[in-house]
């Protein structure tokens, strides 16, 4: 109520006088005149006196210059052009008398108009001073106020319009979320056996993967929750997977699900740590082929010890740590297809390059190329 009083007080405040520029510039301008009333009186008749004043006024002097003009022009017909001057300044002379008697008319005020005037310039004075500095100002401030004044004003009809408007937006969100609710569990189903299918093939033989869709308050992403539970040994409970999964398995289990999601995923760029713990030879090629399909959609970065997996990359770089003036350096350097089939080799045999291993190593290569 202590609002709706001052917003009403501000409304009647600033009707008081239109807000459009012309109706301030215009009572400006009348304020100018009836201020100087006096003065501009003065000034206008000592015009009128110049012009009109018997025998010593303008109007008088250019009609009796005429006779001699006239005389003129009949002497010397060049002389017919500054008659032609003459008749525009006693054109001009005549109209300029009339528009300044009508003047002098205009600046006769009606009792107590001045002070009105006067008056209503000191409303927008003490508009522009609290809500402006400008009329722009003012009548935005006018519109808010009556747009404000409008809603406390009837508040408790735009209160129960409000309640109305939530409980139906909160229904169509109830009714979004349980079709959310009902793809997810659809979809969950599908991952589960996608993960399934990808982590047996990556050697978790006996691995149970399961999607958790669970209740949860209503947000931006629906009514859910989803918990991935797993369960990588045969006669274990599932468990949620961010608890339980060992280092080995988490790397495989991250490929599983980027392989899966590879349609939906927006990271463009997987980087992969010692995928290899735990793999041997025979997993290791299944997990480099699944690496390779992984990178023709983005880019893979590989870590691994492992030769099956480093085969299948596209470029090759060695990493090596050495002690340089009681610092260590990390030295990476791209291996060519010479230097690689030798690194595969020394992955596989240690330091010593045997003719085995490098035959092996180029099969190897060769392999994971087609």
């Amino acid at each position: 109520e202590r609002e709706l009083d001052m917003l009403g007080h501000q409304i009647k405040e600033l009707e008081q006088v239109p807000l459009e520029e012309d109706a301030y510039e215009k009572l400006s301008r009348d304020l100018g005149r009836v201020n100087n009333a006096e003065k501009l009186h003065e000034y206008a008749g000592q015009l009128v006196d110049v012009l009109e004043n018997g025998e010593t006024g303008l109007s008088d002097a250019v009609s009796r210059a005429f006779v001699p003009m006239e005389a003129l022009a009949r002497i010397d017909g060049a002389a017919e052009k500054f008659a032609e001057v003459l008749t525009r300044i006693q054109e001009d002379t005549s109209e300029l008398s009339y528009a300044i008697t009508a003047y002098l008319e205009s600046l006769s005020f009606q009792p107590g108009e001045a002070d009105e005037i006067n008056n209503r310039y000191d409303v927008y004075y003490e508009i522009l001073r609290k809500y402006g500095p400008t009329l722009e100002d003012a009548r935005n401030f006018l519109e808010k106020a009556r747009e404000k004044h409008g809603t406390l004003a009837d508040l408790e009809h735009n209160d129960a319009k409000l309640r109305s408007a939530i409980d139906a937006a909160e229904k169509e969100l109830k009714q979004l979320a349980r079709k959310i609710t009902a793809k997810r569990k659809k979809a969950a189903q599908a991952l589960e056996e996608t993960i399934e299918k990808e982590l047996k093939e990556l050697g978790i033989k006996h691995v149970r993967f399961e999607c958790r869709v669970e209740k949860t308050e209503l947000n931006s992403g629906g009514g859910d929750k989803v918990i991935f539970y797993i369960s990588p040994n045969a006669g274990e409970d599932l468990k949620p997977l961010a608890e339980i999964i060992s280092s080995g398995e988490a790397a495989r289990v991250m490929l599983a699900l980027k392989k899966a999601l590879t349609k939906v995923d927006p990271i463009p760029i997987l980087i992969f740590d010692e995928i290899d713990a735990q793999i041997g030879g025979r997993l290791g090629a299944v997990t480099g082929k699944k690496l390779k399909e992984l990178s023709h959609d983005r880019q893979v970065l590989l870590i691994t010890h492992l030769p099956q997996i480093a085969s299948f990359g596209d470029y090759h770089f060695k990493v090596l740590k050495k002690i340089k003036d009681n610092r260590t350096i990390t030295d990476v350097s791209f291996l060519d297809d010479d230097t690689r089939v030798k690194e595969l080799a020394k992955m596989m045999s240690g330091e010593k390059e045997s003719r085995i291993a490098l035959d092996h190593a180029r099969d190897m290569l060769d392999r994971a190329k087609e």
